[in-house]
C-alpha cells in the first residue's frame, strides 16, 4: 500500500505537470479547449473576458480551484478520504502550475509560437500532451481531481455510466467554444479531444477489469494472502503440469487493472516460481467488489 501511494504521488506530479504544460502552452496558443473541469474553467474565463474586456488569463486557475471544492466534498463523503486527499493535492498542483505557466506565457510566450499558424498540428500536439499527462496520473493510481472524482462517485455509489456525463460535458464545451470562437475553433477542439481520449484509453486502464491466473503449488499460502489483502473472490482448481507432470493449482480472480501489481507482488513473494497470466475482461455480471483507486 505504501508503494502504491508513493507511485500515485509521483504519477500525479509528473502527469499533472505534462497536462498543465499542454493546456497553457498549446491549447491557449491555439485557442482550443480542454475537457472536463479545465475546459469549463476556460469557458468561464472566456465569458468574463468578453464581458469586461480585461486580461484575466489567471482566472482559469481560480475557476479550477473553485469548481473542485464541491467535487472534493463529494470525494470525501462519497468515495474515500484517501482518494479525496489525493484529489485535493492534484487540484492544488494544477492551480499552482497553471498560474506559473500563465505567467511564463504572458512574459515570454509559448515555445510553440512557430506553430501558431498550424492550428491542426497544435490540436494534435495538445491532445497528445493532455492524453499522456492524464494517462500517466491515472495509470499510476492517482486522481486528477475534477471529473475523476465524479467518475469514482458515480461508479461506486450510483452505478451510473460515466460516459454519459463525459459526453454531455464535452459536447457543451465544444458547442460553447463554437459560439465564442467560431466553427473552426470548435472543429479543432474536437480533434484535440479525440486525440486526447484515444491516447488516454491506451495508457489509462484503471477502470478496466482483468482476469489474473496464477499457477502454483502453494495453494494454501497464496489463498490466505489474497483473502487477507483483497476483497475479491478466488476460484481454485487443480491442474497437472504438462512438462513436469506434477500436480499444481490455478488461482483465478477478476480484479481492477490497477490491482494487478499488488497481486503479482504477493504471488511472487509466496512462490517465486509461480506462473502468472493476465487477460482483459470486457464485462462482468454478478457480485464484484469494485474499490477506489486509493
Amino acid at each position: 500500500m505504501k508503494n502504491r501511494i508513493v507511485k500515485a504521488a509521483i504519477g500525479m506530479c509528473l502527469g499533472t505537470t505534462i497536462y498543465c504544460f499542454g493546456v497553457v502552452f498549446i491549447l491557449r496558443l491555439g485557442s482550443f479547449y480542454a475537457s472536463g473541469v479545465t475546459g469549463i474553467s476556460q469557458l468561464l474565463a472566456e465569458i468574463i473576458n468578453s464581458l469586461f474586456e480585461v486580461d484575466l488569463s489567471y482566472l482559469m486557475s481560480a475557476f479550477i480551484g473553485l469548481i473542485n471544492i464541491p467535487l472534493f466534498l463529494i470525494g470525501w463523503k462519497g468515495v474515500s478520504k484517501k482518494f479525496a486527499v489525493l484529489s485535493l493535492s492534484s487540484v492544488i498542483l494544477q492551480v499552482l502550475l497553471n498560474t506559473l505557466f500563465q505567467y511564463i506565457y504572458n512574459k515570454f510566450g509559448s515555445p510553440f509560437d512557430i506553430l501558431k499558424e498550424n492550428r491542426l498540428l497544435l490540436a494534435i500536439l495538445g491532445g497528445l500532451l493532455n492524453g499522456v499527462g492524464m494517462g500517466i496520473a491515472l495509470r499510476c493510481g492517482s486522481s486528477t481531481g475534477g471529473m475523476d472524482i465524479v467518475s469514482q462517485y458515480l461508479s461506486f455509489k450510483k452505478k451510473t455510466p460515466f460516459t454519459k456525463i463525459t459526453f454531455t460535458i464535452n459536447f457543451t464545451i465544444i458547442f460553447v467554444s463554437g459560439i465564442f470562437n467560431g466553427i473552426e475553433t470548435a472543429a479543432y477542439t474536437i480533434v484535440n479531444l479525440i486525440i486526447c481520449i484515444l491516447l488516454l484509453d491506451k495508457i489509462h486502464t484503471i477502470y478496466k477489469f482483468m482476469k489474473i491466473s496464477i499457477i502454483t503449488e502453494e495453494k494454501g499460502r497464496m489463498r490466505e494472502e489474497f483473502i487477507k489483502r483483497f476483497n475479491h473472490g478466488i476460484t481454485i482448481y487443480p491442474v497437472i503440469g504438462g512438462y513436469s507432470n506434477t500436480p499444481k493449482y490455478v488461482l483465478e480472480s477478476i480484479v481492477s487493472s490497477y490491482e494487478l501489481g499488488d497481486y503479482r507482488e504477493i504471488a511472487k513473494k509466496v512462490d517465486p516460481k509461480c506462473f502468472i497470466s493476465y487477460s482483459d475482461i470486457k464485462g462482468i455480471d454478478g457480485n464484484f467488489n469494485q474499490n477506489t483507486i486509493t
